[in-house]
C-alpha cells in the first residue's frame, strides 16, 4: 500500500464513481483541508489539492454503493465496523472495509449489482445507527447528496483511507437486492430499532416562521448547570460542549433566534465560529455560511433530541443536580477507599486462600463496572446481571459472581452498610439483581447535608470519572489478555497500569501489582514483543499506537473470543427473558386458549393471550426444551416481526 501514488487513488475513484463529478475538500487560508466538502470537482480533471468525497447515488434517488462511516470521536468506530463486517460475513455479502484515515475512523463499503430505492437504504442505516453508536448516518439520508471519502483518497490529517482487504469486494459490484434484505432483517434479528422518521412529528416540537424548530412552551430561564457552561471555555470537544448547551436551551424552550444572538458572544459556540484544523486543537474561522449551516444543524437536532426525551412532563427535572452531585461524591469515595486499600484486590499477592476471603482484581474490576454504570444513569440503585458485568469485565461468569458476592458480604456482622454493595430486594425476572454504594460512602465527614441543591452552580467531576473507569475496563474485556492462549490477565493488570504520558519503573509497577521485579520484566518483554508497550531509557511505557490491542490479539489469534461469548450470553438472556414470560403465564389463573396444541410448524407463532411471547418450545412429553429455545432465539423467533404474528 505504501507504493501508491495519489494518481492511483484517483484512477480508481474515476472507476468507482457513479457520477462525473466529487465532492472536494474546502482550503483554509494557509492552505490546509478542512472537513468540509463545499464544491464539485470533474473526474476529468486532475486529482484534486486534497481530499474528495465520492457520491454514493448516480441518478440522485437510488444509492449505487453503501457506505458506512464510522467516526472515532461517536465511539469505538473499530469495533463497531468489525461487528458489521462479521455480520456481512455470516451474510455472505462481499463488502470492504478501509482505514479511513489516522483518526481512527472505519469505512464499511458495499457495491451493489443494481441501484437500491434511498428509502431502503436510509431504514438500513437507522437499523444499524441504533446498534452501532459510532456509525454516522448523514451519507445514507440523502441520497442526492450523501457522498463518502473512498479507497485509497487522502485524508485531511495525512495518510489514506487503507483497504483492509481486497478491493475486489467493492469493484465486483456484486451485492443484489436480496443480499440487502436480508441485512435489513439480520440487523432487526440483532435488536435494532427503527426511529421516527425525520418529517414525522415529534409530541410537542414546533416550527417558527423561519422553519427553525421549537419546544412549544413558555421560555424560561436555563439552568444553573447550562449559564455556567454558557459562559465557560468550551473546552477540547467544542461539538459536544455546542449540543450540550443547545439542548439546555432547547429544553428552556428557547427559539432558534435566540441561541443566533450567542454565537459571538458565548464562549461554548466556538464550534459554530470556528473548524478544527490540524493537530494540536488549532482551529481556524469559518465562513459566514458555513457558521449558519453548522448552527442550523446542531439547533435541529438538539430539538428533536429534547422533543423525544422529555423529562417530567414540562421538561425540568429540578432533583437533577443535587441527585448527580451525590452520585459522583459517592464513587469518588469508593474509588478512594479502594485504592488505598490494594491488598484486598490481591496486590499484596497473598494465598489463594487469603485472596478468596479479600477479593481479587477481578473484585475490583466489578466495583469499578458498578460504579460506572451509577454514573452512567445518575442514580443511586443500578440493575446489573451477571452477564452484562461479564461482558464489560471481560471475566466469566462464575468469576462475577464471586466477586459480587465478596462485594456484597459485610464486613461487620448483622451491618449490611459495612460492605462495598448491598442489594435491594430481589431479582424479578427477567431483570438483573439491584445494586448500590453503602451508604458510608454517601455520609459527608464534615455532616453537610448532600439533599440539598447546592447555592452555587455546582459541576461535578462525572465526566472524568467516566473516563477514568471506561479506560480502567477497556483493556481488561478484550481479548489480548481474556481469551484462552492470550498473553493471560497477569500482562493485562502490567499493561493496566502502564500509561502513554508517564514512564514506569519496574518498582512503579511492583508496588502497584505485587508482582515479583523478575516476573514483572517478563510481562513488559512480552507487552513490548506484542507492541502494547515501549522502553524507554528510564522505564516503560504503554505504546502510543491506537490499534496495538486488536493488533496483538489477531497475532495470537485469539480476536472474537469475547465477542462470540458476548454473543452467546445476548442469546441465554433472551432465552431466560423467554423462559420467564412463560413461568408468568403458566401461574396466570384464567387463560385464554385458542384451538389446539400448536404442531411444531408454528410453534413460534402466538396461540394463546400471552401478551408479548410465543409459547415456548416443549417436547412430546410437555417438558420444556431450553436448547430449541435457544435456537429458536438465535435465528430471530423474539424479533419483532414475528413476535406481533398471529
Amino acid at each position: 500500500m505504501s507504493q501508491l501514488t495519489p494518481r492511483d487513488a484517483w484512477a480508481l475513484t474515476r472507476v468507482l464513481s457513479p457520477r462525473s463529478r466529487v465532492r472536494a475538500a474546502a482550503h483554509t487560508v494557509a492552505g490546509e483541508a478542512t472537513n468540509e466538502y463545499d464544491h464539485e470537482h470533474k473526474l476529468v480533471d486532475d486529482a484534486p489539492e486534497g481530499p474528495w468525497a465520492m457520491y454514493l447515488s448516480g441518478d440522485r434517488r437510488r444509492y449505487d454503493f453503501i457506505g458506512f462511516d464510522f467516526d472515532a470521536s461517536r465511539g469505538n468506530a473499530d469495533y463497531d465496523a468489525s461487528r458489521l463486517s462479521a455480520w456481512l460475513g455470516e451474510l455472505a455479502i462481499a463488502h470492504l472495509v478501509c482505514e479511513s484515515g489516522p483518526t481512527g475512523g472505519r469505512h464499511v463499503w458495499l457495491g451493489l449489482a443494481e441501484p437500491v430505492d434511498a428509502d431502503t437504504v436510509k431504514t438500513i442505516g437507522q437499523l444499524a445507527a441504533s446498534l452501532m453508536p459510532s456509525l454516522d448516518i448523514t451519507p445514507l439520508r440523502n441520497a442526492p447528496t450523501g457522498c463518502l471519502r473512498p479507497p485509497l483518497s487522502p485524508h485531511r490529517r495525512g495518510g489514506i483511507s487503507t483497504p483492509r482487504g481486497s478491493i475486489r469486494g467493492l469493484t465486483d459490484r456484486n451485492v443484489d437486492l436480496d443480499q440487502v434484505r436480508q441485512l435489513h432483517d439480520l440487523l432487526v434479528d440483532r435488536g435494532a430499532e427503527i426511529p421516527l422518521a425525520d418529517t414525522a412529528p415529534v409530541r410537542g416540537e414546533r416550527v417558527d416562521a423561519d422553519g427553525h424548530p421549537y419546544i412549544d412552551g413558555p421560555k424560561r430561564r436555563l439552568s444553573p448547570r447550562m449559564e455556567l457552561l454558557l459562559h465557560s471555555p468550551a473546552g477540547p470537544d467544542a461539538s459536544y460542549t455546542l449540543a450540550t448547551v443547545l439542548a439546555g436551551c432547547a429544553q428552556a424552550r428557547w427559539r432558534y433566534d435566540d441561541v443566533a444572538e450567542l454565537v459571538d458572544v458565548s464562549p461554548a459556540f466556538e464550534h459554530v465560529r470556528t473548524a478544527r484544523a490540524g493537530a494540536g486543537g488549532r482551529r481556524v474561522p469559518r465562513e459566514e455560511k458555513a457558521r449558519l449551516r453548522v448552527l442550523e444543524g446542531a439547533w435541529k437536532l438538539a430539538v428533536r433530541y429534547v422533543a423525544a426525551h422529555p423529562i417530567d412532563r414540562d421538561g425540568a427535572d429540578p432533583e437533577f443536580p443535587a441527585r448527580q452531585l451525590a452520585v459522583v461524591q459517592a464513587v469518588e469515595r469508593a474509588q478512594e477507599r479502594a485504592d488505598a486499600l490494594p491488598g484486598l484486590w490481591g496486590a499484596d499477592r497473598a494465598s489463594r486462600s487469603a485472596r478468596q476471603r479479600t477479593g481479587t482484581h477481578s473484585t475490583r474490576a466489578v466495583l469499578d463496572a458498578l460504579c460506572l454504570y451509577l454514573l452512567q444513569a445518575v442514580s443511586y440503585v443500578v440493575e446489573a446481571d451477571i452477564r452484562r458485568l461479564s461482558a464489560d469485565t471481560g471475566y466469566g461468569r462464575t468469576t462475577v459472581a464471586t466477586a459480587l458476592h465478596t462485594l456484597a458480604t459485610p464486613l461487620v456482622d448483622d451491618d449490611p452498610e459495612s460492605a462495598w454493595i448491598v442489594r435491594i430486594g430481589e431479582p424479578s425476572p427477567p431483570h438483573g439483581q439491584r445494586y448500590r454504594l453503602s451508604k458510608k460512602f454517601s455520609t459527608d465527614p464534615q455532616g453537610t447535608n448532600r439533599t440539598q441543591v447546592p447555592t452555587r452552580p455546582t459541576t461535578p467531576a462525572r465526566t472524568p470519572w467516566l473516563a477514568r473507569l471506561t479506560g480502567a475496563l477497556r483493556p481488561l474485556a478484550h481479548d489480548t489478555f481474556s481469551a484462552p492462549r492470550s498473553l493471560g490477565r497477569t500482562a493485562g493488570l502490567v499493561y493496566l497500569q502502564l500509561r502513554t504520558d508517564t514512564v514506569s519503573t519496574v518498582g512503579d509497577l511492583h508496588l502497584a501489582t505485587g508482582l515479583a521485579p523478575a516476573r514483572l520484566r517478563r510481562l513488559l518483554h512480552r507487552l513490548v514483543r506484542h507492541g502494547l508497550a515501549v522502553r524507554v531509557p528510564a522505564g516503560w511505557a504503554r505504546s502510543l499506537h491506537p490499534h496495538a490491542l486488536d493488533a496483538a490479539a489477531t497475532a495470537l489469534g485469539v480476536d472474537g473470543y469475547l465477542a462470540d461469548r458476548r454473543h452467546r450470553y445476548d442469546l441465554e438472556r433472551g432465552r431466560w427473558a423467554w423462559w420467564s414470560a412463560e413461568v408468568a403465564w403458566m401461574r396466570k389463573r384464567r387463560k385464554k386458549r385458542r384451538g389446539r396444541r400448536p404442531g411444531p410448524g408454528v410453534a413460534l407463532f402466538r396461540q394463546d393471550d400471552r401478551p408479548d411471547y410465543a409459547r415456548y418450545p416443549r417436547g412430546p412429553d410437555g417438558r420444556p426444551r431450553h436448547r430449541d429455545a435457544i435456537a429458536f432465539v438465535a435465528a430471530g423467533a423474539l424479533s419483532p416481526t414475528l413476535a406481533t404474528a398471529s
